[in-house]
């Protein structure tokens, strides 16, 4: 009798504690929307692989055409609530918020209210004798000479005020023009043009007349109240475990740069809009995929060879377990979206990158995948 009595503790003890717990975030994926074809098939049973072997957890989505042949979720977005990835899960995208920056800089170029030959010195006369040269041209393809940050961290607490202090007192790194050296303040100081240019704060800019005529609902800046903090993924992988970017504010160490939640459907929107573009006037340019150099696009995308294939992309990462790329092959008219909330050692923050590159791209460029991954 004793003996059974312990058992049956023990037995409750354990069904306690195991609901309790961290749950298994690596479980079996059902793709939201899958199309039957051997190309979408090769595709998920490989991000299942990696999702298994603790590489991926977020979100994932697959489009042709403007249209999605693949969309799954992975993970948890709450190990300790228990909540799955789901895919209208909100996560952070790090650096691809520098696309919303310069889809609002281009946008008053098409409406004459910038130029891409405006110089820092047109706008800020208190600005180091060498920075007054530098273009929207050069700041947009971070090769104004800028150094990378202005700040000791994303969250320092700083004002526009100080940001343009100290932006505009940095030492160059590179006469303009000179050297293409990837520049976050740059993107700040553009951001505080935007605001310079309109009299709107850059969030309200944004919002105003990027987010808004898109109808990008999941879209928005750290602490946005539209937001709700129910759909968002906390990270795993970096510092502050299971906590998120979004709660910790937002100040000009990152306006500009970073900052900006999303869903992957947002970001398919958003970049089905520059393609096509539909944010600037019918009687301008679309300037987003424009060289600004060898290496940069005036939107804020690399250009780069992959297999013989040119690859439009932006990427982004934080220390907080989040990572994030938009990728587009022009020849295929493919689009790849991660939102990545974990990561582990093996990537680290270069997961969207190496899975990209080692796990999805040879798929999808495998020969003769182009027709087969529209076959239904």
């Amino acid at each position: 009798m004793y003996l059974t009595y312990r058992w049956t503790v023990f037995l409750l003890l354990l069904a306690v504690s195991g609901c309790s717990g961290t749950p298994d975030c690596t479980t079996d994926t059902a793709p939201v929307i899958q199309t039957n074809n051997e190309v979408v098939t090769a595709l998920a049973d490989e991000l299942q692989r990696e999702h298994k072997a603790g590489t991926f957890a977020g979100q994932v989505l697959l489009a042709q055409n403007n249209s999605a042949v693949f969309k799954a979720a992975y993970g948890c977005a709450d190990r300790q609530h228990r909540v799955s990835n789901s895919v209208t899960t909100v996560s952070d995208m790090g650096s691809i918020a520098k696309t919303f920056t310069a889809a609002a800089v281009l946008q008053l170029v098409a409406n004459q209210r910038l130029q891409l030959s405006t110089r820092v010195g047109d706008l800020y006369p208190e600005a180091a004798d060498a920075l007054k040269p530098v273009t929207i041209e050069q700041l947009l393809g971070h090769s104004g000479g800028l150094d990378n940050f202005h700040n000791d961290s994303d969250f320092e607490l700083m004002d526009k005020t100080e940001a343009e202090r100290r932006i505009l007192s940095m030492p160059l790194i590179a006469a303009p023009g000179e050297k293409i050296a990837y520049s976050n303040a740059a993107y700040t100081l553009l951001a505080a043009i935007v605001e310079k240019t309109t009299g709107q704060s850059f969030q309200e800019y944004v919002q105003q007349h990027l987010l808004s005529p898109l109808k990008l609902a999941d879209t928005g800046f750290y602490q946005d109240s539209i937001i709700p903090v129910s759909k968002l993924a906390r990270g795993y992988g970096g510092d502050d475990q299971g906590k998120t970017t979004y709660q910790k504010g937002l100040t000009w160490a990152l306006i500009g740069a970073g900052g900006m939640v999303t869903s992957v459907d947002d970001l398919a929107s958003w970049f089905a809009a520059l393609k096509d573009g539909t944010l600037f006037p019918d009687s301008a340019p679309n300037l987003t995929f424009t060289q600004a150099n060898e290496k940069w696009l005036l939107g804020s995308f690399s250009q780069l060879d992959i297999q013989g294939e040119s690859v439009i992309q932006m990427g982004g990462s934080t220390d907080f377990g989040y990572t994030a790329l938009i990728q587009f092959i022009p020849g295929r008219d493919v689009l790849v979206v991660l939102l990545l909330n974990a990561h582990n050692t093996k990537y680290a923050n270069a997961t969207h990158h190496r899975l990209s590159r080692n796990h999805i791209l040879p798929i999808l460029q495998s020969e003769n995948q182009t027709d087969k991954l529209s076959d239904q």
